[in-house]
């Protein structure tokens, strides 16, 4: 059976949306269209992890990006990823991070030290709320978020006989907790009917915080190195897990969107 991305996309979404609950053979199979083995096998040889170990990862990813971005209860982020307990939750956590989850939440500084030593506070930003929005896009494995992997994508979106009006980028990991080579982007445009490989899917729909990078897009680092030195020292908010957006506004200038807890 030749492999169809967008019923692949499809399914990989509704893991990602229902990571906290058990997903039935019989869910994947109705959303895939393939028999659940053979969805198995697909799934393996794409992201060289089973369904199973992949709702894991995202459960305790979910969880640390909770316990340094925000002050939620550690019983409550274990209820919400899905542990019955704190107990197990604890476990688990350890076994991933080999700290607990209390020490994780009082190390959160240890997890940027080494990415923000180079970063400075001298940082504009403002609070908006962004309207929702319906947008096409495709994910890759981007390694690290390997600047090269991205430009290539961008560039079998866009050739230079066609530039879309408005450009996103979807950061979903946070690299410092995420497996390098798990680290997933997503090129997003608002029209995308003929892309192979393109779903639909909404973005924004909250309150962010949004700074600005100015310059190359190969120098973005450094502007996401300042952002979380100003976020450590200030503490003006509490941040989200949910996904980071970049806003390709015009060349050379990139509008970042950070979710806000709310």
């Amino acid at each position: 059976m030749q492999t169809n991305f967008n019923e692949i996309q499809k399914i990989v979404d509704h893991i990602e949306v229902n990571f906290d609950r058990e997903i039935t053979a019989h869910e994947i199979e109705a959303i895939s269209h393939y028999s659940y083995r053979n969805f198995q096998r697909i799934f393996f040889k794409i992201f060289n992890e089973t369904i199973s170990g992949f709702q894991k990862r995202l459960r305790l990813e979910t969880a640390y990006k909770k316990l340094i971005y925000t002050e939620d209860k550690i019983s409550e982020i274990a209820w919400q990823m899905g542990y019955f307990n704190i107990q197990s939750f604890s476990k688990a956590f350890k076994k991933q991070y080999e700290v607990s989850p209390a020490e994780a939440r009082k190390q959160k500084k240890e997890v940027f030290k080494t990415f923000i030593a180079t970063g400075n506070t001298d940082l504009k930003f403002e609070i908006r709320y962004k309207d929702a929005m319906t947008v096409y896009c495709k994910f890759i494995k981007a390694k690290d978020y390997n600047n090269p992997e991205i430009d290539a994508l961008w560039k079998e979106i866009e050739p230079e006989n066609e530039i879309y009006e408005a450009a996103y980028g979807i950061i979903r990991d946070q690299p410092l907790i995420t497996s390098h080579s798990h680290c997933r982007y997503g090129a997003a445009v608002l029209s995308g009917d003929s892309l192979k490989g393109f779903s639909k899917q909404d973005i924004f729909g909250r309150k962010y915080v949004r700074f600005t990078h100015e310059g190359p897009y190969e120098n973005i680092l450094e502007t996401y190195r300042s952002f979380y030195l100003f976020w450590l020292t200030e503490q003006h908010f509490l941040l989200d897990n949910s996904d980071v957006i970049e806003e390709y506004a015009e060349p050379e200038i990139t509008h970042i969107y950070f979710p806000l807890h709310e």
